[in-house]
């Protein structure tokens, strides 16, 4: 087995990015945005957005030049065996890291939601049983559940918006631009780290069919979180109001537990939770093995599967180094302000080394 373990397409790689990034709409994502942009924080997540799909075209523009190949061997390609290595295990080491901090959240609120006398520890090794027989069996196995459980997830985010529009007053959005467009603007591209993830598609790059379906799978996805982030934190922004909104730990299980369905269904947080449950499976287990693939690839291993287990142990004990939930909030807040963006920014590296030094095929249209 190969490092690339199958072959998908675009609408495949926008399924699993999206579910991957929005999964964060289900933390405490949306509290981060509304606390840096105030009303105007729908505002904030538009204007990452933008950012985002502007600094992931030097990464579409790599994978072209060097059609078929991933992170790992393009920087090996690019830099030489040294520094490309040490590039290719930076991101891996980054991605391992947004595995350990969204394990120990989903698990944190899981507790919250359903099992409050569970030890975060059991839950953490079912979870990782799941991540690593998912990755065992593949990129593209994992693709394709990801397109099963898409519909699962998006109808539970639905269901959370729809049944609490009347709660919604959009006279919380005002003032219009919050704190004002200079902080608004400067929010937005300070929080483009937040969308970091799509880097992992890069790393996973040879997984795909074409250069054109990478690009594709990025763009779109990237375009339709930033959306669908907007619409999230207008609507938590315009029911709590957003110095309460700000204030939620979990935002969103806040918002499933208001939704009502009369006396003969009580409880529906409880269900939606699952549905979430779904998207961080998917999200920790499409960033976990994008690690895996980055590592074997940079240190030039023909297969990833034997890295699997020692770094599904390594995870389950970092994940439980931090004393407790708010230091987990701190660690990803302060992280995501600074060594999200720094990832985004390798592929732009990467590119401009490899337009200097000529290497890989021609540039087109990214």
């Amino acid at each position: 087995m190969t490092t690339r373990g199958g072959h998908i397409g675009a609408l495949e790689g926008v399924i699993l990015l999206f579910a991957s990034l929005a999964a964060k709409l289900f933390l405490q994502y949306p509290a981060f945005l509304i606390d840096v942009g105030g009303p105007a924080a729908w505002q904030v997540a538009l204007v990452m957005t933008a950012s985002a799909l502007l600094i992931f075209l030097p990464a579409a523009a790599l994978a072209r030049r060097f059609p078929g190949l991933g992170l790992g061997e393009i920087g090996q390609e690019v830099t030489g065996p040294a520094l490309g290595t040490l590039l290719t295990l930076a991101v891996s080491a980054w991605l391992l890291a947004a595995v350990c901090i969204t394990i120990r959240k989903v698990t944190e609120n899981f507790i919250v939601a359903m099992l409050p006398a569970t030890p975060p520890s059991m839950l953490i090794i079912v979870m990782l049983i799941c991540v690593a027989y998912a990755s065992y069996r593949g990129f593209e196995a994992l693709a394709r559940a990801a397109q099963i459980l898409f519909p699962i997830v998006v109808t539970g985010l639905l269901v959370m918006l729809i049944f609490n529009l009347p709660r919604a007053e959009p006279g919380r959005l005002f003032p219009f631009w919050g704190y004002g467009l200079q902080q608004t603007a400067l929010a937005g591209v300070v929080y483009t780290g937040m969308t970091a993830e799509a880097v992992a598609l890069l790393v996973l790059g040879a997984s795909f069919r074409t250069p054109d379906a990478l690009r594709s799978s990025g763009l779109i996805g990237v375009a339709l979180f930033g959306v669908t982030s907007a619409v999230v934190t207008a609507m938590l922004a315009m029911i709590f109001g957003p110095p309460d909104a700000a204030q939620q730990p979990f935002p969103m299980f806040t918002l499933a537990r208001l939704v009502y369905l009369g006396r003969f269904l009580q409880r529906t947080e409880s269900l939606i939770v699952m549905f979430w449950f779904f998207a961080a499976a998917v999200r920790i287990a499409m960033l976990f093995h994008a690690a895996a693939v980055g590592i074997a690839d940079s240190l030039g291993l023909p297969a990833y599967r034997p890295l699997i287990f020692p770094l599904a142990v390594l995870v389950f004990s970092l994940s439980l180094l931090p004393e407790d939930f708010l230091v987990v909030l701190r660690l990803e807040r302060d992280w995501i302000r600074t060594t999200g963006n720094l990832v985004l920014l390798i592929p732009l590296l990467l590119l401009m080394i490899a337009v200097v030094r000529r290497k890989g095929g021609t540039v087109g249209a990214p």
